[in-house]
């Protein structure tokens, strides 16, 4: 629809166009492709990159064109540099472990005071990346030269001289990087410039390594491309990241830099955080650096502390926009929080992502928060039914992008050949027969949308939400069905409203798993996906919160609450709980008899841990509606258990809100007498207990049946331990041993004392 104006772009201009435009970038629908998809190795490049760009891009322009790079655009020489203190050298494993888990911020402070150097660090990164990449295919371009030449260059003096960082490979261009936008015919395309956004990040003393893996023109919500790849989850190499930055949330995640950059025009953002176990800020429209201030894509970053996403957004801010920002108010509290579990467009919600939801509406409440039940502001809809409207400029200039490398339009075969992605295509053969009033019809769209929220937040300053419905999908699992995909191909002989309805059709596999993100960037407010939940199979989800325009900073503080409660659920932090775990010894033991046998359910259900106080239920939710245990403040090192550890610790079966049974039997408390006898006729044996942690072992000489805990409703009745499990318990034989010596030399003591006093009494 827009093909006479976009012909007159040369084609540099229209990759900048994909993500500068206000219907450019969408990652809205589907899932991640075949499983068999091969991952390309990752290119690296012996050139250093130009430290200044030769050619800049007017970023706030809605058609920005190549331009003469001015003074202002130009990178800075860096200033005369004070001499640092002398790092020393370390080992790669001393390095590992001074550095594992440290933000950008921390590094920065340890660089400045000389404890490691930003060349080791920088070489670290690239080592963790060439050893753990290609399993996960993150990382689709390194430059360890130019990193190299960025590090002599680096201002000393800069917030986070010498930190090493990645930037997604679709829209953040950098001078001599590739230039693809995840096309097959753009695979040898390089940039000729660097944008405004990525030389802001080296005037802040980033040393930026490479690109990171993302979907063809951003376009779904999982990183998947022809050209380059399915991205695997460090989580769980089988699954995906989520889109379009996955490789930047995957990289941050499995701690190969402490933050990614990225961009998000409809969750690309906050799908990785959330699928990924990262932060994700979604910054009010226009507030950063080289964003436009219409609804479209938003640059920022990944990231895995409050206080690095705090000086991001200080750091990338447009000077000009600075007057967007809302003050935070004095007293959080006072905000209402309106949240829901409900998706928008009538999909459905897995539990873990309601439990997420819940878990979040049990902390803030506990904080001292007013949060409340409310249904989606706007009809989701409607507002995809128009989202999908603004993404049909991506087939036009795709199209035009084919005729600049391929001198030819695209065709059907062209998805065949996978040579281009079904949704591609058919938004290029929409577009063709778009009408001339979708543009005025975009808009209407989006002033509904600003209407209907800035009525909302005058009631509710904040909104939660899942961040996404379902946890990470596999890489099997397609980005469009089979049978979505035969009619896109065929889509071109269909009307205009049939193109339309098949498109959103075709994407609604995708958009079921992450239909709560685009709101956001359709009403152009920030949003943030902090990571909270982790489900049984230990797999994160987000939770979401919602902003009115220029409470960037109040969403942030919001999320400091729930980092400074220790309620993130990062993944170095569970590999490190793991790894802390001690392993269990026991002494050998005799095989058990059928008469033990009732020893072992016993002793399974005897040693669970027990929780301080069982959780209230929390108001709000439903009998369907997974019930949440109150947050208590405790290290995130001990956050959720997966099944598995849950099983060995024998927790598995018991309620999270409730106190464990204890396990009892209806017989009656053996008597002294009976457990003399017993002992006397079987060996002595030595059992050990789990202490409360369910992983070291400890010798516990308790013989007497445990007073069962308090019972909830509901719960089955208590039972005494049996005589036979009484033999069983620590270093019994032992203890009944010194009682029998014990009470026989009390016995006699009286007697000789009686005798004694009986003589002393005698006339």
């Amino acid at each position: 629809m827009h093909n006479h104006r976009i012909r007159k772009l040369s084609a540099e201009a229209l990759a900048a166009l994909l993500v500068a435009s206000a219907l450019s970038g969408f990652p809205l629908a589907a899932h991640a492709a075949t499983a068999n998809a091969t991952a390309p190795a990752v290119t690296e490049t012996t050139s250093a990159p130009a430290a200044t760009a030769s050619t800049a891009l007017n970023d706030s322009s809605e058609t920005p064109t190549p331009t003469s790079t001015s003074p202002t655009d130009q990178t800075p020489p860096p200033k005369d540099p004070s001499p640092a203190p002398q790092a020393p050298t370390h080992t790669p494993a001393e390095l590992k472990a001074l550095t594992q888990g440290k933000s950008a911020t921390e590094m920065a402070a340890m660089i400045k005071t000389g404890q490691v150097s930003a060349q080791e660090l920088v070489e670290q990164a690239f080592q963790q990346i060439k050893t753990e990449n290609p399993a996960l295919n993150d990382v689709i371009y390194t430059d360890p030269t130019g990193a190299a030449a960025q590090v002599k260059a680096v201002d000393p003096n800069a917030p986070f001289a010498g930190v090493p960082i990645l930037i997604k490979g679709l829209g953040q261009a950098m001078k001599g990087y590739p230039g693809t936008n995840g096309l097959t015919f753009e695979a040898d395309n390089k940039y000729t410039y660097t944008k405004n956004f990525v030389q802001q990040l080296q005037k802040m003393g980033f040393i930026i390594l490479g690109e990171t893996n993302f979907p063809e023109l951003g376009l779904i919500n999982v990183t998947q491309s022809n050209l380059n790849g399915n991205a695997g989850n460090p989580w769980d190499a089988t699954r995906n990241p989520g889109g379009s930055s996955g490789g930047s949330a995957a990289a941050v995640a499995a701690g190969w830099v402490s933050l990614a950059t990225g961009n998000d025009a409809g969750g690309s953002l906050r799908i990785p955080a959330s699928w990924s176990g990262v932060i994700g800020l979604k910054p009010t429209q226009g507030l950063i650096l080289g964003d436009s201030t219409t609804p479209s894509v938003v640059n920022f970053a990944e990231t895995r502390s409050i206080a690095d996403t705090q000086a991001l957004l200080t750091g990338l801010m447009n000077p000009a926009h600075r007057d967007m920002l809302q003050p935070v108010p004095q007293d959080l509290t006072q905000l209402k929080i309106a949240y829901s579990t409900t998706s928008p467009v009538g999909t459905p919600v897995s539990p873990d992502a309601k439990a997420a939801v819940l878990q979040a509406v049990a902390f803030l409440r506990q904080q001292g928060f007013q949060v409340e039940e409310h249904p989606a502001p706007v009809d989701g809809v409607q507002l995809m039914q128009a989202y999908f409207l603004g993404a049909l400029s991506n087939g036009s200039t795709a199209n035009y992008l084919a005729n600049h490398f391929l001198h030819r339009n695209l065709t059907a075969d062209d998805v065949t050949n996978h040579v281009i992605s079904p949704m591609t295509y058919a938004l290029y053969e929409a577009s063709k027969k778009a009408p001339q009033t979708v543009g005025a019809a975009f808009k209407g769209e989006l002033a509904l949308v600003k209407q209907a929220m800035d009525a909302f937040h005058q009631e509710y300053p904040l909104y939660l939400t899942p961040t996404t419905a379902v946890v990470a999908p596999l890489n099997a699992d397609p980005a469009f069905l089979p049978a979505d995909v035969e009619k896109l191909k065929a889509s071109g002989d269909l009307p205009f409203d049939q193109q339309m309805q098949l498109i959103y059709d075709a994407w609604l596999h995708g958009l079921t798993k992450t239909p709560f993100t685009q709101l956001a960037n359709l009403a152009g407010e920030p949003a943030l996906s902090l990571p909270t939940y982790l489900s049984a199979a230990n797999l994160p989800l987000g939770i979401q919160l919602q902003g009115a325009k220029g409470s960037d900073q109040t969403l942030l503080a919001v999320g400091k609450l729930f980092e400074d409660h220790h309620q993130f659920k990062l993944l170095d932090q569970q590999v490190s709980s793991d790894a802390d775990q001690p392993t269990t010894s026991e002494e050998p033991q005799p095989p058990a008899t059928p008469a033990d046998q009732t020893v072992t359910d016993t002793k399974q259900a005897q040693t669970q841990t027990e929780p301080s106080q069982p959780a209230a239920e929390q108001p709000g939710t439903t009998p369907d509606e997974p019930q949440i245990a109150t947050p208590v403040d405790q290290p995130a090192t001990t956050g959720p258990k997966s099944s598995n550890d849950l099983v060995s610790t024998g927790q598995a079966s018991q309620p999270a809100d409730h106190e464990p049974a204890i396990a009892v039997s209806e017989q009656p408390t053996p008597t002294l007498t009976d457990q003399l006898a017993t002992a006397a006729q079987q060996p002595e044996r030595i059992a050990t207990k789990p202490n409360v942690t369910g992983s070291q072992t400890e010798t516990q000489g308790e013989t007497l049946a445990r007073k069962p805990a308090a019972l909830t409703t509901g719960q089955q009745p208590s039972r005494t331990l049996t005589p036979a499990s009484a033999v069983r318990l620590p270093q019994t034989g032992n203890r009944i041993s010194h009682l029998a010596w014990a009470l026989g030399s009390l016995g006699l003591f009286a007697v000789l004392s009686h005798c004694w006093l009986r003589r002393q009494l005698r006339p």
